[in-house]
């Protein structure tokens, strides 16, 4: 079932990005600090896209380092944590009778 969901999601995309293509083929003129260019829009907005895309990765890699930072940090800490109560389970038992 989960499949043909994703089968179908990939279809819908693909119709949608196929119409959005056709209806979007004029070409539009970006202008540089060194020229300007003649391209199509639709590669303009994939360029944008890509971009964003990039950048929402690398904004996510910050918070993704920290997390496996302290991640590390805990598991440490678990096997300190660990090893503590090994040694503690270890120890003979005192009878004061």
């Amino acid at each position: 079932m989960k499949r043909i969901v994703n089968l179908v999601l990939i279809l819908i995309v693909t119709l949608v990005t196929v119409t959005f293509t056709l209806l979007n083929s004029q070409p539009v003129k970006i202008n540089y600090y060194f020229g300007s260019y003649d391209i199509d829009l639709l590669i303009v907005i994939v360029m944008a896209l890509v971009i964003g895309a990039l950048l929402g990765v690398i904004a996510a890699l910050g918070k993704l380092v920290s997390l496996k930072q302290e991640m590390l940090r805990k598991e440490k800490k678990i096997k300190v944590t660990e090893k503590e109560l090994e040694n503690l389970r270890s120890l003979p038992l005192k009878d004061d009778h």
